[in-house]
C-alpha cells in the first residue's frame, strides 16, 4: 500500500538533494546561513490492539516487580500485576531523525516503551533485528529507485527506548506483553526509520543547550527558576554530577528559514506519573513531541539522556483532585512538565548557532562483552517465568554466552557534536568523563537505553557503595545524622539502581568503550581518548572488536507461534 508514496518520496528526494551537494546556505531573503544536511523525521503509532489489551495480559512496565504469574499462568494469592486497561492519550510511539551529509546517513530512533532488548528470545524482533531490516528495507528501495544517495548501514542506526513507566512491558519482568506487539513494534518502528529516510530534504541545522535546572543544586541553577530534574543521591558526594543539560538540534529549510525539524535530548527519567497510572503512554516524552510540532511546526522528538539517578521534578496540577489512575490528571500532569521542558527548549534555541563549513556525521555501533555477576538479571533471564518476571532478552551467542553478557554501545557526530549511547541508565559520571576527556566539541549527546536496556550503569566504581545502601535499606542514602532515623528502614526492592546492573565492572567498561568510539568518530584513532584513561587497559578485549561487530550476528529464530506471550 505505501509504494506509490515511496515511490514519488524517493524521486523527489534524488531531485532534491543530488544538485545541491555540499554547499553552504548564506543570508539573503528569507534564507538561513549554514551548512546545508539532509534531514528527516517519522513517526508510527505503537499502541496495542484492542484485541491485544482485552486478554488483561499486556502489562505496563517499571513500578514493582513481577506479574505474579507461575509459569505467567496462575495468579498466586492475594496478588496482581499492573496490566494495561487503555491507552492514555494518543499513547505511544516509535519515531525516527534521519541526518546526512551527501555521503553518510545515520539515524537516531526512540520506541515509547519500557526497555526494549537487542533481541528477544522469541523471534527477531529485537533493536538489531530493527536496525538491520530498516537497513535493508532502505537500501532495496534505493536500489529499485535508481537513488545512489546514502543509505545507513544498520550500523549507523541507533535506536532506544524512552523508558517510560507508564510504558508496555517489552522487558518482561513485569508481566510482560503478547509476543504479537514485539513484531507490532518491529514493523512500526522500521517504519518510522524508513520514513525518516524518505523525508531527508536539504536542512541547515543549529544546535544550542541550557541547564535544565537540578533542585536545590548551585552548580545547575536554571535562569527562570524552574528545577526540571532532582538528584536520587543527593547527599552522596561520589553522586553529585548531573546531566542536566536541555540540548536542541533544530533544522530549517535554507531558502525559506521554515522548521522542518526539532530534536530534543534530555535526561529526565519518564516517571512524571506514578504507578497508579494503567494505560499506555511514552510519558512526558510523548506529549514533549506534540507540543514540539506545536510550537515550533514539522516533526518534533525528544530522546532521553543519561536517566541514571535522575529523575523530574514533578509537580501536581492545581485545582485537579484524584491521583494518576484519572485520564484527566495525568495528562495534565505530563501536559504540565513537557510544557515547562518546552520553556527550556525556548531558550536554547534563542543561544544556538548553526553548523558551519562541510557537513560532517558519522555514527558506529560495537559489541561490548562483560561477564555478568548480577543474580537478579542472571535469574530473570535464566528462570524468572518461574515467578512471572521473566525478562524476554536472549539469551544466546552473543547476547549471552554462559555469564559473558553481549551488548551494544555506539559513537557518533553531528557536526561538532559528540553523540555517546549506552544501553541502559547511565550514570551521568560516564558521560562527564566522556565530555572532560573529549574536549573541543560544541555539544555533548548523550543517548540512553540505546541499542539495549540493561538497567541502571554505575561508574566509576567509587559510586557504587550509596546505591547499594539504598537497594537495601530504605532512606539510607539521604538521610542526614539530624534525620528521623525511623525513616531509615529494610527495603529490598524499593530503590532498583544497585539490583538492575549488569556488574560492577559494566559502568567502567563503557566508559572506556565510548572514550574509544569517540576517537574513532573523531580521529580514526580507537586508542587516542582510550589510552588517557588508566583503568582502560582492563578492558583490552572490546577495543579489539571492529565496529559494526554488534549487527553481523543472525537474526533470532521465530519461536512466537509455540509460546504467544512473552
Amino acid at each position: 500500500m505505501r509504494r506509490p508514496v515511496v515511490l514519488l518520496a524517493v524521486a523527489a528526494l534524488a531531485a532534491s538533494v543530488i544538485p545541491v551537494a555540499v554547499a553552504e546556505s548564506q543570508d539573503g531573503g528569507h534564507g538561513v546561513r549554514g551548512a546545508v544536511y539532509l534531514v528527516g523525521g517519522g513517526v508510527a503509532d505503537i499502541n496495542p490492539t484492542p484485541a491485544m489489551l482485552a486478554n488483561h495480559d499486556f502489562y505496563l512496565g517499571g513500578y514493582g516487580f513481577s506479574d505474579f504469574k507461575a509459569g505467567n499462568a496462575v495468579q498466586l494469592p492475594s496478588t496482581s500485576g499492573r496490566a494495561a486497561d487503555g491507552v492514555l492519550g494518543d499513547g505511544a510511539h516509535s519515531r525516527a531523525l534521519a541526518v546526512s551529509d551527501f555521503n553518510h546517513t545515520i539515524v537516531l530512533a526512540q520506541i515509547e516503551t519500557q526497555g526494549y532488548f537487542a533481541a528477544y528470545k522469541l523471534g527477531p524482533f529485537g533493536i538489531t533485528d530493527i536496525r538491520k531490516d530498516a537497513s535493508a528495507e532502505i537500501a532495496s528501495l534505493a536500489a529499485a529507485h535508481h537513488f545512489r544517495g546514502p543509505v545507513p548501514t544498520a550500523s549507523q542506526i541507533l535506536v532506544d527506548s524512552d523508558h517510560s513507566h507508564g510504558g508496555p512491558d517489552t522487558v518482561g519482568v513485569w508481566g510482560g506483553v503478547p509476543t504479537s506487539y514485539l513484531q507490532l513494534v518491529h514493523d512500526r518502528t522500521v517504519q518510522a526509520i524508513v520514513d525518516a529516510w524518505l523525508r531527508l530534504r536539504p536542512a541547515v541545522l543549529t544546535y544550542g543547550a541550557v541547564h535544565g535546572g537540578v533542585a536545590g543544586e548551585a552548580a545547575y541553577t536554571p535562569t527562570d527558576g524552574d528545577w526540571l530534574i532532582h538528584n536520587q543521591f543527593s547527599d552522596d558526594p561520589n553522586n553529585q554530577v548531573m546531566d542536566d543539560e536541555v540540548r536542541v538540534l533544530q533544522a530549517r529549510d535554507p531558502h525559506t528559514g521554515t522548521v522542518l525539524d526539532t530534536y530534543v535530548n534530555f535526561s529526565a527519567h519518564p516517571t512524571v506519573l506514578g504507578s497508579s497510572n494503567t494505560k499506555v503512554t511514552g510519558d512526558y516524552v510523548g506529549r514533549l513531541n506534540d507540543k514540539l510540532e506545536s510550537t515550533f511546526g514539522g516533526f518534533g522528538m525528544d530522546q532521553v539522556g543519561t536517566l541514571g539517578r535522575t529523575q523530574p521534578e514533578r509537580a501536581d496540577c492545581p485545582g485537579l483532585g484524584g491521583d494518576d489512575s484519572n485520564p484527566t490528571v495525568a495528562l495534565c500532569k505530563l501536559d504540565s512538565y513537557a510544557d515547562r521542558v518546552v520553556t527550556k527548549v525556548k531558550e536554547a534555541l534563542a543561544v544556538a548557532k548553526p553548523f558551519l563549513g562541510a557537513p560532517q556525521v558519522a555514527l558506529n555501533s560495537y559489541l561490548l562483552t562483560d561477564a555478568a555477576t548480577n543474580p537478579v538479571l542472571l535469574g530473570s533471564i535464566y528462570g524468572g517465568k518461574a515467578i512471572g518476571a521473566e525478562a524476554g532478552r536472549a539469551a544466546n551467542t552473543p547476547w549471552f554466552t554462559g555469564n559473558v553478557m553481549g551488548t551494544t554501545y555506539f559513537s557518533g557526530r553531528i557536526g561538532d557534536v559528540l553523540l555517546s549511547g549506552g544501553p541502559g541508565e547511565m550514570y551521568p559520571q560516564i558521560v562527564q568523563k566522556v565530555r572532560d576527556t573529549v574536549t573541543g566539541m560544541r555539544g555533548y549527546m548523550s543517548l540512553g537505553t540505546a541499542g539495549d536496556f540493561l538497567g541502571y550503569i554505575i561508574a566509576p566504581l567509587e559510586a557504587y557503595p550509596c546505591p547499594a545502601t539504598a537497594s537495601l535499606v530504605s532512606g539510607a542514602c539521604n538521610i542526614s545524622s539530624s534525620s528521623d532515623p525511623t525513616q531509615i528502614s529494610p527495603d529490598p526492592i524499593g530503590n532498583d539502581n544497585y539490583f538492575f546492573n549488569v556488574s560492577h565492572t559494566f559502568g567502567e567498561r563503557l566508559t572506556c568503550d565510548l572514550l574509544r568510539g569517540a576517537g574513532d568518530v573523531l580521529a580514526g584513532d580507537a586508542q587516542k581518548y582510550w589510552s588517557t584513561y588508566n583503568r582502560c587497559a582492563a578492558f583490552a578485549n572490546d577495543l579489539a572488536l571492529p565496529a559494526g561487530s554488534d549487527t553481523m550476528w543472525p537474526s533470532q529464530p521465530d519461536l512466537s507461534s509455540a509460546q504467544p506471550h512473552m
